[in-house]
């Protein structure tokens, strides 16, 4: 079937104008990815951040604990 015979049809172009007034208004798979993947950033960005922060701590107490160790090293000495 032609374009032609289609548009030509008042029924038929009516219903191809309303689908594609509805196609328009509903987000596309590529916005909803789009958008998914966005989300997911910022939940890894929020997970990185909080290993970064446990990480540092736990570098910090075995910075302590070095310490701590040379002292009694050198008390022996």
């Amino acid at each position: 079937m032609a374009k032609a015979t289609l548009y030509n049809n008042v029924t038929l172009r009516e219903r191809i104008e309303t689908l594609r007034q509805q196609q328009i208004k509903s987000p596309s798979v590529r916005q909803v990815r789009h958008k998914m993947n966005e989300n997911n950033k910022e939940v890894i960005i929020e997970s990185l951040k909080r290993k970064v922060k446990r990480l540092e701590h736990e570098n910090k107490d075995l910075r302590d604990q070095l310490k701590v160790a040379y002292a009694e090293v050198y008390k022996k000495i």
